[in-house]
């Protein structure tokens, strides 16, 4: 299996097709089968990375804190490792975009285009829109068991119409080739999400276009988060709110997924319009 050594701890990652670099990152808990059916729809055409950030996955889980700005040195580390030195297609979801976010904030000359997926400005920032109550109650206790957190987890992260046409889904999660999450992990993983770095202040700092792109019917991070996303990217933000979805739209709706960001992706850069 492919891993690599960055930042003191082994990081699990796939890399797949040739062409422009791709790079998914993705968020709490996530792992790389998040991205499954967009790596194979793109590998056809762009050099396609996925990783497991660390105390996710098949990667290393040491002991916390983590913080947004280890994650986006642990990625620009891979990068370096792996050879990838000219500027990334950047897709973060959720959590995996407040890393994107801290990420081109520290290196901004690695990153030719942006994708915010389902995600905001970090918790801790003034601007960020929270989940109602119930939902960050769920957020912080998923359960004790597998099952119990793939059932909170199914339950507040997808729509019901998805659930209900993919009864598969419950199996596939408590069936993956890979230890569960230890709580200790994905404590520090959600202590990272209430970062209080100015990410608001930073997006008018983004010079690359960058695409918003969100499930209409998000309840972990509400629609209002994409919005706010906008307002400080100003003219460098375009948006995609897919119809019908939950938080997991790359999944969900795959398919109007990708048909958003394949024409992200094949606009000229040379502008921003």
């Amino acid at each position: 299996m492919p891993f690599d050594h960055v930042s003191g701890i082994k990081l699990y990652y796939e890399l797949e097709g040739s062409g422009e670099p791709l790079v998914f990152v993705p968020g709490l808990g996530g792992a790389t089968l998040l991205w499954a059916l967009q790596t194979a729809h793109f590998r056809t055409g762009y050099r396609c990375l996925s990783l497991d950030n660390r105390g996710a996955g098949r990667s290393d889980k040491p002991p916390g804190p983590y913080a947004m700005d280890l994650f986006a040195r642990d990625l620009h580390e891979l990068l370096e490792h792996l050879g990838i030195h000219e500027p990334i297609n950047l897709v973060g979801a959720s959590m995996g975009g407040i890393i994107a976010q801290a990420f081109i904030h520290a290196y901004p000359h690695r990153v030719k285009r942006l994708v915010l997926a389902c995600t905001g400005v970090p918790a801790g920032d003034p601007h960020y829109t929270p989940a109602s109550s119930a939902i960050v109650a769920k957020l912080r206790n998923p359960g004790q068991t597998l099952e119990e957190k793939v059932d909170t987890f199914i339950q507040i992260f997808y729509h019901p119409d998805f659930v209900a046409q993919h009864p598969e889904l419950r199996a596939l999660y408590l069936s993956q080739d890979f230890d569960p999450q230890p709580p200790h992990a994905y404590a520090a993983q959600l202590a990272a999400c209430f970062d209080a770095r100015p990410y608001y202040d930073w997006l008018a700092e983004i010079q690359v276009p960058t695409l918003v792109i969100h499930g209409r019917e998000d309840q972990v991070w509400p629609l209002q988060n994409a919005e706010t996303l906008l307002a400080g990217l100003g003219d460098w933000g375009c948006r995609c709110v897919i119809e019908h979805s939950g938080h997991i739209v790359m999944q969900e709706q795959a398919q109007a997924f990708n048909e958003a960001l394949s024409g992200f992706l094949k606009r000229n850069t040379a502008g921003h319009s």
